[in-house]
Parts: structure tokens; sequence; C-alpha cells
């Protein structure tokens, strides 16, 4: 069954007014963590934080929980790749899509001997990490691929919520993109919008998505945040085929009508 909050979502989209209630939506958060936000900027005054903004954009407005919930599912993901890649400890591991680094600024204090890189496609993220955080290698990359890394770069890869808001074609780009900088036999952790995620889906869209098709909810540019897609996990499956092997997945569960996405720990194949 469609959630209120699903239906209030479509209507806006229907009216082009999505943006219009974004905007509504970050003052409202801005206020109702702004007493939260400022004691956590006081306790740690030596913290690189990023703008407010960029934060709302790719989580949610709490600096705590962009903190916090970064470092535990930096640990979580670490423990995943490392149960299939035990020497991850001195190799090369690329955050794609790092946004304001919520994920990637802990990988070097939890893998000191590795080399760790962040790749997105908005500048502004990338040049506010590149100016606040050391031991990390920034680039900034495009919607579609290549990106400058070397064929079999990478012995793992992250990429958390970033097919969420890509295109059927664009899943399949950076597939065969993820294929060609990764090692053999490297693991490569995603995240889905998924099982979890069907009761959010409107009548029709939830006849595609049973149907194992890519759901795709266009209002402003691929990549962005309103741009959104849904993926049932046969058409993850699909496109995976000769690329790369399922060693772990995780369906995504719903807790209080948030749903978390579907994990996918996967190991280069051939």
């Amino acid at each position: 069954m469609t959630t209120v909050k699903s239906q209030i979502s479509g209507l806006l989209r229907r009216l082009r007014l999505l943006l219009v209630a974004e905007k509504i939506r970050y003052k409202l958060q801005k206020k109702k963590f702004d007493k939260e936000n400022r004691l956590f900027r006081l306790q740690h005054p030596d913290l690189a934080l990023p703008p407010d903004f960029f934060i709302y954009e790719t989580y949610r407005l709490s600096l705590k929980e962009y903190y916090n919930d970064g470092l535990y599912t930096a640990k979580e993901i670490i423990y995943l790749i490392q149960k299939h890649r035990h020497t991850l400890h001195e190799g090369r591991i690329l955050d794609w899509g790092c946004g304001p680094a919520r994920i990637v600024r802990h990988l070097p204090i939890l893998l000191p001997e590795a080399e760790i890189y962040g790749t997105d496609y908005n500048e502004e993220y990338i040049d506010w990490c590149r100016r606040e955080l050391d031991r990390i290698k920034f680039s900034v990359n495009q919607i579609i691929p290549p990106t400058n890394y070397s064929d079999a770069f990478f012995d793992a890869v992250i990429g958390v919520s970033i097919f969420t808001h890509l295109s059927e074609a664009s899943h399949l780009a950076w597939i065969n993109e993820l294929y060609r900088i990764t090692k053999p036999d490297g693991i490569i952790f995603i995240t889905t919008q998924g099982i979890a995620y069907r009761s959010k889906l409107t009548a029709p869209e939830r006849s595609q998505f049973d149907n194992g098709f890519l759901v795709t909810r266009r209002y402003i540019n691929e990549g962005n945040r309103l741009f959104s897609t849904f993926q049932p996990p046969e058409f993850i499956k699909r496109i995976l085929v000769d690329r790369f092997d399922i060693v772990e997945f995780f369906p995504g569960i719903s807790s209080d009508d948030e749903p978390a996405q579907d994990q996918w720990v996967l190991r280069k194949s051939g």
C-alpha cells in the first residue's frame, strides 16, 4: 500500500513543486537541528564539517548523525569487504560518489596503510573535500563514465546510494566501468532502493518493479536526490551477469516507515 508520504511526494512531483518543497524542507530541518548542530560544533571545534546544505542534499541535516553514522557505516562496510578481500588494509579503495565525505573521511583512520580515493560528479563537494580532508585523493567524475583511473586499479569500490539516482543506461555504463577499474577478484559494495521501498511505489510502479524492471522517477537532472530509481533484485542480477558475482546480499527492511536500502557485496568475475 502506498504511504501517505509517498502520495504527497507524488502530488508535488506532478505539480512540479518538488523544488519548492525541498527548499521548505531544508529550512525546517535547519531549524529542527539548529540547537543540536551548534552544540556538536562546540564539542568538536577542530572537526572539519561540510556546509549545512551539502549534508542536507546527501543525508539529513544532523551533524552528529552525519559524523557518527558515517563512522558506523564505514566500519560496517570494511567488515563486509574484508571477509572477502583479506588484504584490504593495504590496498586501494575508492568511495565512488563520495559526496561531502560522510563515509570516506573515516577510512584513513580505520585503514591507515591503505590508499584511499574519493570521487563525485559534484565539483563543490570535491572542492570542499580537497580543502578540508587529508590522506584522501579526490577527483571529479562525470555522470557518465569513464573515470580517470587505470584498468584493474582498485581492490575495493564503495557505492552507497549512487545507483539510486542514475538512469538505466547509466546503471549499465557504471557496472562496466566499475568492472574495468577493479582488480581481479576485487570487491564492490553497493546499495539500492529495493525490496523495502516497494510500499512507496504507485500501483503502476509496483507492477513494473514486480516484473523485474527498474522504476525511474525523473524530476531534475540525473544524479540529484530528486532523480530517484528503485531496483528490484532481479534487475540488479541481470546487469551483473558476466561482470560480478554476488557473494552476499542483504535485503533492506522497513522500520517506522523508514525503508533501508538493499546491500550487495560483489566480486569481480572472470
